[in-house]
Parts: C-alpha cells; sequence; structure tokens
C-alpha cells in the first residue's frame, strides 16, 4: 500500500471538533504541518441549523457553512485562512497505532493509501441510531444526521409532493423537526415510544408543557407508543404503531438519537466507555498518549452524577477542540465533566436544561426535592414581559443544587446559564440566593427568579407544602381528588371570573381573592384539604402562609399556578 505522506497531526472528522482543533492548533504551531480527513464533502458546517434550513428559517445550506463575516468555510479557507490542510472525500478505514499511520480510502475512486501521523485527533461525531426492524428502501425514509438528509428534505417539500410526515423520535431532533414540517404546512404526527416526549433532559411536568405547544400547533402527539414495523404501501409509508394501529405517511423521519461513532478508535485498541464513547482523560487525550479525542465521539464524566455520559452537543465539540489544540502546543488545559446545559425552541416555547432531572436523580439513588414555580422573565410593567416555569432539583439533605429545567416565552437562557454556572462549583441554595446578577427593568426583576426558587426552597424547610400541576389535573379534572379536597382559588374576581379551573360552577372551587382571605376564614374548615391557585404562585403562597397560621395542616400550593395549567399560554 502507497504511503501519501505524514502530518506532525492527523485530525479525523471535519463538522465541529476537528476544525476547531485544526485552526486553533495551526495559530499556535504554524510551522507544524496538519491534515484534516472528512469523508463527506461538506466541512465545517452547522449542524444544529440544519432544521431551520429545513423550515425555511435559513434559505441557503451554504449560510450553515458561512463565517460570520460571509466566507464560506472551504477546503481553499482552511488552506489559506487558517493554514492547514483539509482533505475532504476521503474516510479513514483503520488506525495503525504501532506504525502511527491512518489507513484512507477516496469515496470517489476507491484508491487505499497510508498517511503518517506525530499525533492523531479523533473528532468522528455520532452515528444515528437504528430501530430493531428493517427500514424500508424508500427515497422518503430518512434520518436526519446528516446535510444530505436537511437537502433532501427542503428539496421534496418544495416539489409539493408531501402532504404528511411521521417523525419517529421525541429528543431534540425531533422536536425540532415537528415545527420544521409544521411550517411548510404538512400534516405532522410526532411519535416517542416513552411516556413523555424529552424523556432524556426533561422531566414528565415541563415536558408536559413542551407537548401542549406542539398540539397547539397542530402536531399530532403520540407517547407511550412504539413502532412495530414500517412498510412501503402504494409508494407510501405504512407505519404499525402499538395502541394506534396503522398510520401512513408521504415521508417519515427517523430521529432516535444517537450513539458514539467510535469504531475506528475501538478496532485499533483504545478504552471504550460503557455509554460507547471513546474514553478521554481531562486534558481529552485517549488511552494513547498520541492520540486525542473530541467532540459527538467521546465518553465524558458527568459533573452531577460522576459517572460516564454521551452528550452530543456543538457547543461542547468546539470547545473540545480548542482544549485539544491547547494541549498538543504544550499549554496545559482541561475539561474536567460535563452538565449537559442545552436549550431548543419548540414553536413559540423556550425551553432548557442543565445538571439532572428529578427522575435522573432518583434512578441515581439520589434522595430529591425540587421547588416548580412561574415567574415573569422581566417586571410585569415592561411591554416585552413573558412568562416562564423554572423546576429545581436539589438534594433533600446537604440542599445541594443539582439540576434546572425551564420552558417558557421568556428569556429561560440566562437562567439556565447561570445555573450551570453554580452547579459547576457544586452550589447549594444559600449560593442560589447569594448570587448577583444585572439588574434592569428591560432585562430581569430585581429579584431574579432563580433567587424566588432559593426562597421558596427554604420557605420548605418552613412546612411549605406544594402539589405538582400534573397530579393538580388528575385530582381536579380527571376526578381523582381526595374526598372533601377543595380547590382555594385566590385569584382577583376578574380574573377567576375570565378564566376559571378547571371550569365555573364547578363545586370543588372555592373563590376567595386573597385580599378576603383573612376576613373569611370562617368560610373554611381547618378539617379539610385546601390546593391554593392563583397566576404564578405568589398569592397562592400568602394564602398558604394565612391558613398555616391559622391551624389548617392541610394547605397546599398548586405549583406553577394557573400559568402552568394554561400551558403558558391558553
Amino acid at each position: 500500500m502507497k504511503n501519501e505522506g505524514y502530518s506532525d497531526v492527523v485530525i479525523i472528522g471535519g463538522v465541529a471538533a476537528g476544525p476547531k482543533t485544526g485552526a486553533a492548533l495551526a495559530r499556535r504551531m504554524p510551522d507544524i504541518k496538519i491534515t484534516l480527513f472528512q469523508r463527506e464533502e461538506y466541512i465545517s458546517y452547522a449542524s444544529c441549523g440544519m432544521p431551520y434550513f429545513a423550515s425555511g428559517d435559513v434559505n441557503s445550506f451554504n449560510s450553515l457553512t458561512m463565517t460570520s463575516y460571509g466566507v464560506e468555510r472551504s477546503v481553499d479557507f482552511f488552506k489559506k485562512t487558517k493554514g492547514f490542510d483539509v482533505i475532504t472525500g476521503s474516510e479513514v478505514t483503520s488506525i495503525d497505532r504501532s506504525t502511527k499511520t491512518v489507513t484512507v480510502r477516496t469515496i470517489a475512486d476507491g484508491i487505499v493509501y497510508t498517511h503518517g501521523y506525530g499525533t492523531l485527533v479523533i473528532a468522528t461525531g455520532a452515528r444515528p441510531v437504528h430501530p430493531s426492524f428493517s427500514v424500508p428502501d424508500h427515497p422518503n425514509m430518512r434520518y436526519f444526521t446528516s446535510p444530505d438528509d436537511a437537502l433532501y428534505f427542503k428539496k421534496t417539500a418544495q416539489q409539493g409532493k408531501l402532504n404528511s410526515v411521521v417523525i419517529v423520535g421525541g429528543g431534540y431532533i425531533g422536536c425540532e423537526m415537528a415545527e420544521a414540517v409544521r411550517v411548510w404546512g404538512f400534516e405532522t404526527t410526532l411519535i416517542e415510544r416513552e411516556s413523555q416526549i424529552l424523556p432524556v433532559t426533561l422531566d414528565a411536568d415541563i415536558a408536559e408543557l413542551v407537548k401542549s405547544e406542539m398540539v397547539r400547533n397542530g402536531v399530532n402527539v403520540i407517547t407511550g407508543a412504539s413502532v412495530i414495523s414500517i412498510q412501503t404501501k402504494e409508494n407510501r409509508l405504512s407505519l404499525d404503531v402499538t395502541n394506534n394501529g396503522v398510520l401512513e405517511a408521504d415521508y417519515v423521519i427517523l430521529c432516535l438519537g444517537v450513539r458514539p461513532e467510535a469504531s475506528l478508535a475501538a478496532s485499533c485498541g483504545l478504552s471504550i466507555g460503557k455509554t460507547g464513547g471513546i474514553i478521554v482523560d481531562e486534558h481529552m487525550r485517549t488511552s494513547d498518549a498520541a492520540i486525542y479525542a473530541g467532540g459527538d465521539c467521546v465518553e465524558l464524566k458527568h459533573g452531577v452524577t460522576g459517572i460516564g455520559a454521551h452528550v452530543p452537543l456543538g457547543s461542547l465539540a468546539n470547545r473540545h477542540g480548542w482544549i485539544i489544540a491547547e494541549n498538543i502546543s504544550g499549554k496545559a488545559a482541561s475539561f474536567s465533566n460535563v452538565l449537559g446545559a442545552s436549550v431548543i425552541k419548540v414553536f413559540g416555547l423556550n425551553t432548557g436544561c442543565t445538571g439532572i432531572t428529578e427522575n435522573a436523580a432518583r434512578a441515581h439513588g439520589i434522595d430529591v426535592e425540587y421547588v416548580l414555580a412561574a415567574f415573569s422573565d422581566k417586571p410585569f410593567y415592561y411591554p416585552d414581559a413573558n412568562d416562564i416555569v423554572l423546576k429545581m432539583v436539589f438534594a433533600k439533605d446537604t440542599r445541594t443544587l443539582l439540576g434546572l429545567q425551564a420552558a417558557g416565552r421568556g428569556d429561560i437562557c440566562r437562567r439556565v446559564d447561570v445555573f450551570s454556572s453554580l452547579l459547576r462549583n457544586h452550589a447549594n441554595i444559600n449560593d442560589l440566593l447569594a448570587f448577583e446578577h444585572g439588574y434592569a427593568p428591560p432585562f430581569s426583576e430585581a429579584l431574579d427568579p432563580l433567587h424566588h426558587m432559593g426562597s421558596i426552597a427554604l420557605a420548605m424547610d418552613r412546612g411549605l407544602s406544594f402539589i405538582n400541576p400534573l397530579r393538580a389535573i388528575a385530582y381536579f379534572v380527571k376526578n381523582e381528588a381526595p374526598s372533601g379536597a377543595m380547590i382555594l382559588d385566590v385569584r382577583e374576581t376578574l380574573q377567576y371570573n375570565a378564566n376559571p379551573w378547571p371550569e365555573a360552577g364547578n363545586p370543588r372551587i372555592l373563590h376567595i381573592p386573597l385580599n378576603d382571605l383573612r376576613d373569611r376564614l370562617h368560610e373554611l374548615d381547618t378539617s379539610k384539604e385546601y390546593h391554593i391557585l392563583c397566576g404564578k404562585g405568589a398569592r397562592a403562597y400568602q394564602a398558604w402562609t394565612i391558613l398555616h397560621n391559622a391551624g389548617f395542616s392541610r394547605a397546599h400550593v398548586i405549583a406553577g399556578g394557573m400559568t402552568f395549567l394554561s400551558g403558558i399560554v391558553r
């Protein structure tokens, strides 16, 4: 086999971590030879932007390959501007650690050759998870993990030949593609085998807000159902779905998640973790000192649980590339752990998380408590104030913060970002109360929602009791409430009349505005159970205090109030 040369650094993979490594390293060590091999013809594209290209929000796929100053990140760009070689359409098929060479096959003509390296960087990304059944050979049966997937969907949508689309999988990409499909006006169905959408990143309560937003925008969301098989039927696709019969569609998108593409690393004997990702140390070095790895192909230590995690995010991949370049060039840089901070937009709803969920904490044997509450993202009087719902998970004994979930039309990003920083420092409730935020009415309240979350957590130590809004729905909509339990609605009369919950005339609703509550305590029975409701929670908390001090021992605040129960916007 012919040897086609040697590079001081060889990089395998050209989407995020690979190009970032090459560009950063070429700046630090301009005299070394760096070669990057990329299997696809596309190089350094913003894969996270592909759903927005599919929807038409981004007009051209080339926009996803542009720098911020409008220059395409092409092979020529990396050579002339960044100072290293990129070879596209070339697949690295094997790594020989003993000779420090990689075997390369050119896609177009099948020519195979070897290339030597001094240091190797593996940035092979992730591959789509395949269903357990065979997938029919049909042009409209696609995954959504590559530029070709995005380009083909948009081309097909523009041809006007689609009426119905089924998306299998309710993770981030599945939810984003549901919006993209609805933008085109197609009948859209999303199927998720778990009992909720976004099951990895959200608990059921916050996920319910996302589902409600999708349903309001015309998406048929089916949860707790699995696709048994997919067949072709008269040029359409037919899906057999548990408990839902057979669904037919013109187009099917499989969004079943991704797994680390670590086959090259495994075949040459590098250590692989339980998630299937390449094991790296804090310097992104593999079990071979001459080989680094970064991006979606690696396993990382989770900052909350301490165990291996696979978190495929472009934000992390770019950081990995910078850290790898620093270490190869002789500087000390480290990536200690991952928290999974991420955000997603689904129609008009912003959703995000960091750390772990309540469900995940319990699965790891952690005794947890949580606070769920609703707020305005800035003062209510400011013109563009919007609602957000936050759920904070923390350890019951130490009050250590474990995770945050957020959903709403307001600014959730700054809350996720701040909370992520607190998690990085193993903060507790008192640290949350002590953080200093930038305040002005266009940006935030004088006390940030995160401050209020900390205060609520402390109030729970004084006996404040909550009921989860999903349980409240089961109690008072599905009539599963304990015998004699009542809703005490303390909103103002105009608000109550405009939007009673669950419905006007319900015998289990007692409406007493907060301002009248002290004078009307005689109308209540201390032996009864009261679930207190207001708009967001502040009035309900004050009402609970009044009842608690008056000897009512079975009073509970409905967490999130009408903001949650109305699904942010009715």
